[in-house]
């Protein structure tokens, strides 16, 4: 298979824009060149959810926090729970404790993407 080089800037930019796991960093760029007509978001299988709280996350969902340093940190839900570096924690504050070594506010911690790509702190999901 043919492989181009990227930059890193560029290579951040097609990762932040995979809404989950089922998105390959290929099909970013084809719906970024307008190559594929099916939104990112159809990629995750309906009806397969992990829930918190009375928030349902489809499965494959991609969490992340963003670190004033530049870090940035990725968890996925999975059917068990929250995947954080191949273990599995029960819901997002323990996920979050996990990077942090201190009990956090694991909704104000995590970020998913909107439907519009923009990060929106997990806490606004339970709020609607």
């Amino acid at each position: 298979m043919p492989m181009i080089d990227v930059d890193f800037e560029t290579f951040k930019e097609i990762t932040r824009r995979r809404p989950n796991e089922h998105v390959s960093e290929g099909d970013v760029v084809k719906a970024a060149l307008g190559l594929v007509s099916v939104p990112l978001e159809a990629a995750v299988p309906s009806g397969e959810f992990w829930e918190s709280e009375g928030v349902k996350f489809a499965l494959g969902t991609r969490l992340e926090h963003r670190f004033r340093d530049g870090r940035i940190v990725h968890a996925t839900v999975t059917a068990r729970g929250i995947e954080v570096n191949g273990a599995i924690y029960s819901g997002l504050s323990p996920a979050g404790a996990s990077i942090t070594n201190h009990s956090i506010n694991g909704w104000l911690f995590w970020f998913v993407r909107g439907a519009d790509g923009r990060l929106v702190a997990a806490d606004t999901l339970r709020k609607r």
